[in-house]
């Protein structure tokens, strides 16, 4: 028996990383990339994949990280989602043959994904080989629809907060392992009171809300603050032009800087003396992670994870919401910490938190077990479950669809937008027609590239849906020789109902349409891709 166990805890296994496409790195694929590399470090055989579904170019600097690390990758086809309603079946049937013969070539132990990849999860239900899925926020939206189930079973997340969330709407089997952080300069407890510098890091973007960050940073400016604040992230986005436009009205310029990308994060946290984190729908940032493993003060928002780890005036400052002032308040909570000597305490106490929950020797041990668990548990259900949705219900069930896509994917203005949406559509296509039975108008909100997508998904897919013009808020006249109405006026009328065809903006159409008492999926379709 103990030879066994002791068996059981050494064994190296084989696992595959299916992380996003060469391009797109964000924070959910450097969080599965540093789990890959844990598991390197401790004996696994690992391999990365990358998708070539939107081209096959990868970043020089992460591939020097693979080749440092002597960690195989390779390029597969296949799509990844954030969210349960844009899954590109067509892209999951064309592909599947092919993903499935290179997977069996690894002859793997463990497949784990970045986010929902259902090409993935039917290769390994019909491989009996098991898949974890890594995906962190959601909004019960994404749940309004019985969706075919190509959903994994087991889930990681790195908080607890989502993890309930996705096992209560999903059925997964969810589990909690933090971010980890592979590589840190720890320094000295010491700030200069002189001049202090904060940093913001993340996208520029309204869920991370910087605005809020730096109209907070500007009013303890004005009531005796010294420092300096640097934001760090992609800035090319509406809401980053309303973030220069504060700092530029306010004459902030030489103590507010907006860095955009910045390649060598360890340089910014390096000269840094505190984080301020902003965000209003985040899992766990994984931000939180690094400034803690290189000495910062957090200053956060409480959102969904961070209070799993951040403790109020213990190790770091929880701002008691997500307003300017609320972060204000704790700036200047830091500030007088740091004059009366008890900040020191607060850093060492955030070291404690660090070694608990981000360590590379914890998370690995972590990882490991669980890896353990999974391999255990997925031997003891595999052949009990004989309702299994596979690949053969999946074409079935979507034959017919990909059928008529396949007919006339050359005539589509974006062909790959289009296939995009075909698996929503299919499951809400009878709602659709339910709505117009009942004597809904349609109209298609968005003018833009997508008006022109869903005039055409509706025309091939849905010939006998009506769509009664276009609305927008900024262009008056006809668009594709319809009508464009005011918005504000149309939605208001109880017989009306929308088709969203717009990404930038989607989610102030969303609140303008439910303030009216619209119900999505009942009385609007969201056509474009989803805001997420």
């Amino acid at each position: 028996m103990v030879n066994r166990m002791v068996s059981q805890l050494i064994r190296n296994y084989t696992i595959l990383y299916f992380l996003d496409y060469g391009k797109s790195f964000g924070g959910a694929v450097n969080a599965l990339l540093q789990q890959a590399i844990l598991m390197k470090k401790a004996g696994h055989r690992v391999v990365l994949f990358f998708s070539d579904y939107l081209g096959n170019e990868i970043e020089a600097d992460y591939e020097g990280i693979y080749r440092e690390l002597g960690i195989e990758w390779s390029w597969t086809t296949y799509q990844i989602s954030s969210q349960t309603e844009d899954i590109d079946v067509v892209c999951l049937v064309r592909n599947y043959d092919k993903l499935k013969k290179e997977i069996s070539s690894y002859n793997p132990d463990l497949l784990h994904s970045v986010q929902i990849n259902p090409g993935v999860e039917l290769v390994g239900r019909e491989l009996k080989i098991p898949h974890i899925m890594n995906i962190y926020p959601l909004i019960p939206e994404f749940f309004t629809v019985d969706y075919l189930n190509v959903f994994p079973h087991y889930h990681l997340c790195d908080s607890w907060y989502y993890a309930k969330k996705w096992q209560y709407y999903l059925k997964t089997d969810s589990s909690c392992i933090r971010t980890v952080v592979n590589s840190r300069h720890k320094r000295n407890w010491s700030i200069d009171r002189s001049l202090i510098d904060y940093i913001c890091v993340g996208s520029i973007y309204k869920e991370k809300n910087q605005l809020a960050v730096i109209t907070s940073f500007h009013k303890a400016l004005q009531n005796g603050v010294n420092g300096r604040l640097t934001l760090c992230g992609y800035a090319n986005s509406g809401y980053a032009d309303k973030c220069r436009r504060y700092i530029e009205e306010n004459r902030l310029n030489d103590k507010i800087f907006l860095k955009d990308f910045c390649p060598d994060m360890q340089a910014e946290y390096d000269k840094s003396d505190v984080l301020i984190c902003g965000s209003k729908r985040e899992s766990y940032p994984n931000v939180i992670s690094e400034a803690m493993a290189n000495g910062l003060v957090i200053i956060s928002t409480p959102v969904a994870g961070v209070p799993e780890v951040i403790e109020n005036d213990v190790n770091g400052y929880l701002a008691r919401d997500y307003s300017a002032d609320a972060l204000y308040e704790k700036i200047m909570c830091f500030h007088k910490d740091l004059l009366e000597g008890k900040v020191e305490q607060i850093l060492k106490n955030a070291e404690q938190s660090f070694q608990e929950c981000h360590a590379p020797q914890k998370v690995m041990l972590q990882l490991q077990q669980y890896y353990r668990y999974v391999c255990h548990d997925y031997d003891k259900r595999k052949n009990t479950n004989t309702t299994i949705v596979d690949i053969t219900a999946v074409k079935n069930a979507f034959g017919d669809l990909i059928y008529k896509f396949t007919q006339a994917e050359m005539h589509f203005t974006d062909s790959q937008k289009v296939g995009l949406k075909l698996w929503y559509l299919f499951h809400v296509e009878e709602r659709i027609r339910s709505a117009y039975r009942e004597g809904k108008c349609f109209y298609i909100w968005g003018t833009g590239k997508y008006g022109i997508v869903v005039k055409e998904l509706i025309d091939y897919f849905l010939p006998d849906i009506h769509i009664s013009g276009f609305l927008d808020s900024c262009k008056k006249g006809t668009y594709l020789e319809y009508n464009i109405y005011n918005p504000e006026e149309m939605i208001q009328k109880e017989n009306v109902a929308v088709f969203i065809a717009a990404v930038n903006g989607q989610d102030e159409m969303i609140e303008r349409l439910e303030s009216q008492k619209k119900i999505f999926n009942k009385d609007f379709f969201i056509l474009s891709s989803r805001r997420w």
